[in-house]
């Protein structure tokens, strides 16, 4: 029964990687697969606009889904350790957060989708309002975690750097790319890059954690 909790509980966990590798590949494509797509103009999340937009939508919604389904797995690889509490519940409002953007859409804007007047500024409807506070609860947990899971590994060689660094480097993007100092688009696509490294970074070592605790 033990090896059973193990193994369901790495299962889990592993849900976090499967989200990065949904999210980035999914978005990574649709930045070169849409017309009109300016990853310099415009945030991967419009490309939930348009007649495509439903694969992005769906993007979101799994991703967020598989986070969840990690921040379970956090819960329980992390049962009486450092962390234990914050983590799952940070990392779980992230994952909420990816699923509030799949379902309320950011508004057009600035050429797209094809048909949205080039220098129409997105408007910022109910249904946007909605979908920029989700992008603000996402990251925030997100950041919150990154200075959690410092502490949680503490002792596990640089890992605690690398933490604290993406808690710093996170909104470093985000502010840059609200500045126009780094072209929003790819700030914001940067920094969603460097998101999905902490999810997918602390699930693997927990799930390394709970393979040797399988094997042992």
């Amino acid at each position: 029964m033990l090896n059973d909790q193990l193994n369901t509980t790495g299962a889990l966990l592993l849900s976090g990687v499967a989200a990065g590798i949904v999210f980035i590949g999914v978005t990574a494509v649709e930045i070169f697969a849409r017309p009109g797509f300016d990853i310099s103009r415009h945030a991967v999340s419009v490309l939930s606009l348009g007649e495509r937009g439903w694969v992005m939508t769906a993007t979101f919604i799994v991703s967020g889904i598989l986070t969840l389904l990690c921040a379970l797995g956090m819960r329980q690889a992390l049962a009486g350790a450092s962390g234990e509490t914050w983590v799952p519940i940070l990392i779980g409002l992230y994952g909420l957060g990816l699923i509030l953007a799949g379902i309320f859409p950011a508004p057009a804007g600035l050429g797209f989708p094809p048909g949205t007047p080039q220098d129409q500024m997105p408007v910022m409807t109910p249904t946007a309002i909605v979908h920029s506070i989700a992008f603000m609860l996402a990251y925030i947990s997100l950041i919150a975690a990154c200075f959690v899971l410092a502490r949680t590994f503490t002792g596990l060689g640089t890992l605690p750097i690398f933490y604290m660094a993406m808690g710093v480097l996170i909104p470093a993007m985000i502010v840059l790319g609200m500045a126009n100092v780094i072209a929003t688009g790819v700030a914001f696509y940067i920094g969603a890059i460097f998101g999905w490294l902490v999810v997918a970074g602390a699930a693997i070592v927990l799930a390394a954690q709970r393979h040797m605790a399988l094997a042992s």
